[in-house]
């Protein structure tokens, strides 16, 4: 019986040890597989970021390219006398506000272009310079522009950018200061580095061989230098360290931002978590022996949580204002980070049953609830994360437009996902500034009125959606003679003015658009022939007055035509109509309107 009870012990000590080895191998795997993911987050938020810097250093040179254009056609259209010493003063003032760029004039000898140069200027319309370190220890490029008199090439117009101060205010502080910026080319030759280490080293390439970085790493480098794509890597360096290297391209002058992060304080402290829970695994492995199957399954919860808590603490220690959440779907709760609170109008951070009863309906827009619950659905197995954008209550009861990221996470032997965790960020200002890009692409520049395309497209959708009212066809009465009596400067002016008066004469839900030089159209929301010959008495009463109150010495006449739309009708069929009654109003003489009706259909 003893000997039984030993060989009893023996298998059981034995069977024991199999077990725990196989647990810590898995576990082991696991931690390996939870660490290439955290590496992957990391990573992609360092891409992220220097995008974000390249992209806000790349608009405020394209910011700087603009104004000199602008600058290059308003100056000779002004003053056609210019002088380039005596338009210094004007572009100081001008420039006075700016920390990272001065605007000068130039006169060729000045400006020191070669010829090829002067050509790239004149065909191109502005020219960046490459980057020039000065003894003060600032480093500058600069942007040229032509100024042009007759066609021909007389001065130039330099902004002198401020590389440093431009590095400085594209970087974000949501994210830890960069350890060095530097600017490189493909061939990884240096043009601009904040780091005096770079001396000891002829190029790029020379540094991370000369601190013996694996080949492939090397290699994928230089592969996303040269086809000037963005990407974040971790290499090692003598004298710092472990760093992350982040490269996007500038676009221009084949430029490349370079960025060396030290591999930060949340990457060490989740190697120290993920440390401490193996070596507690490991120990309740060998003092629970004869529970083995209560301490997995302890083990798999216990690890399951300092999976979630490490993600969360990784997370919040890069992104003080993005909002951290975790849905529990066994569960259906889920719980927010606590400056929440600061964000969003809630009282507490925890919400129950949130599938069942729908507990965010309050908080999200009902038009993109049904966004987030679709795609909390279609997340399968193994699939890295989802995206969907969203409106979501802020605590001054507006809606703001939110970017939500999240990733499912998953139980051994469950197909589905055991818990959802995610961030939301705040993207208002960005879908602002698309929203004006886009008003912006729509508008004609001169007279703040929809452009061709845009007037064609939005009347032709009215028409589709059977909406029912009058194209008006507006022409100016002998423009051309405005132009060459008066100059295109009165006659820029007497555009910009009938673009007001229209704006003033029709409603805001009228559609207003101009079609050509000296040609506007309106589609009027009715077919009241009464508010219609109103709206044209209205507009050739109005348009002298406007012209003597913005001091205009032009006379100034229209001619209007215009058609009432029918139900088959396209734009291009009410528009052939509208301008033929223009015409017709036209034979009448000067200032006259003429209304389309359907006897002209049985004449033509």
């Amino acid at each position: 019986m003893q000997r039984k009870s030993r060989k009893t012990s023996s298998l059981l000590i034995l069977g024991t040890l199999i077990f725990a080895g196989i647990i810590f191998i898995l576990f082991s795997y696991y931690q390996s597989w939870l660490n290439v993911k955290f590496e992957q987050q990391v990573m992609e938020n360092y891409t992220a970021y220097i995008e974000s810097e390249g992209a806000q250093f790349s608009g405020a040179v394209v910011d700087i390219q603009d104004t000199l254009e602008t600058l290059a056609a308003l100056i000779p259209a002004n003053n056609p006398n210019w002088d380039a010493d005596t338009l210094n003063p004007m572009l100081a003032d001008l420039t006075m506000r700016n920390t990272h760029f001065e605007i000068h004039s130039l006169t060729l000898s000045e400006a020191g272009l070669d010829e090829a140069q002067q050509n790239q200027l004149i065909q191109s319309g502005t020219l960046i310079t490459a980057i020039e370190n000065h003894p003060s220890g600032k480093a500058y490029f600069q942007v040229l522009a032509p100024l042009m008199r007759q066609n021909q090439l007389e001065a130039v117009l330099q902004a002198q950018v401020d590389i440093t101060q431009l590095l400085h205010k594209s970087q974000s502080k949501r994210v830890s200061a960069p350890l060095n910026s530097w600017i490189i080319l493909p061939e990884g030759s240096f043009i601009y580095t904040t780091s005096p280490s770079t001396s000891d080293y002829s190029n790029f390439y020379a540094l991370l061989e000369g601190n013996h970085n694996p080949e492939a790493t090397q290699k994928q480098i230089r592969n996303c230098l040269q086809a000037q794509t963005s990407g974040t890597f971790r290499v090692q360096t003598r004298k710092a360290g472990m760093l992350y290297v982040s490269l996007t391209p500038l676009g221009f002058n084949n430029w490349t931002l370079v960025n060396f992060i030290h591999a930060n304080e949340a990457s060490e402290s989740s190697q120290m978590i993920l440390l401490f829970t193996m070596r507690i695994g490991l120990f309740l492995i060998l003092i629970t022996a004869g529970i083995a199957y209560l301490f997995y399954a302890l083990l798999n919860h216990q690890r399951r949580q300092i999976n979630l808590e490490q993600r969360r603490y990784a997370f919040l220690s890069r992104f003080s204002d993005t909002l951290i959440f975790e849905y529990d779907v066994l569960k259906d709760t889920l719980e927010l980070t606590s400056n929440a609170e600061k964000i969003l109008p809630i009282k507490a951070r925890s919400f129950t049953h949130v599938k069942k009863n729908h507990g965010l309906s309050l908080y999200i827009h009902a038009e993109d609830f049904y966004k987030l619950e679709e795609a909390f659905k279609t997340v399968h197995r193994f699939q890295e994360f989802g995206t969907v954008q969203l409106r979501i209550k802020t605590r001054d009861e507006s809606y703001h437009w939110f970017t939500c990221q999240f990733q499912a996470v998953y139980e051994r032997f469950h197909r589905d996902p055991v818990m959802i965790i995610g961030k939301l960020n705040d993207i208002q200002e960005q879908k602002y500034r698309e929203r004006q890009l886009i008003e912006k692409s729509n508008y004609d520049g001169l007279t703040s009125v929809l452009n061709k395309k845009a007037a064609e497209l939005q009347i032709s959708e009215e028409l589709s959606e059977g909406m029912s009212g009058c194209l008006f066809m507006i022409d100016l009465d002998d423009f051309k003679v405005i132009n060459d009596e008066l100059g295109h400067f009165i006659g820029d002016q007497v555009l910009t003015a009938i673009g007001v008066l229209l704006r003033t004469c029709f409603r805001q839900s009228d559609l207003i658009g101009r079609i050509g030089g000296d040609e506007f159209v309106v589609f009027l929301r009715s077919t009241d022939q009464g508010v219609i010959h109103q709206k044209v008495t209205q507009i050739m009463q109005t348009l002298p007055q406007l012209l003597h109150r913005q001091k205009i010495n032009a006379v100034v006449t229209l001619s209007i035509g215009a058609a009432l739309s029918r139900p088959s009708d396209t734009y291009p069929d009410l528009f052939s109509r509208a301008d033929q009654a223009m015409y017709y109003a036209k034979q009448l003489g000067k200032n006259q309107f003429y209304l389309y009706s359907d006897s002209e259909d049985e004449t033509s």
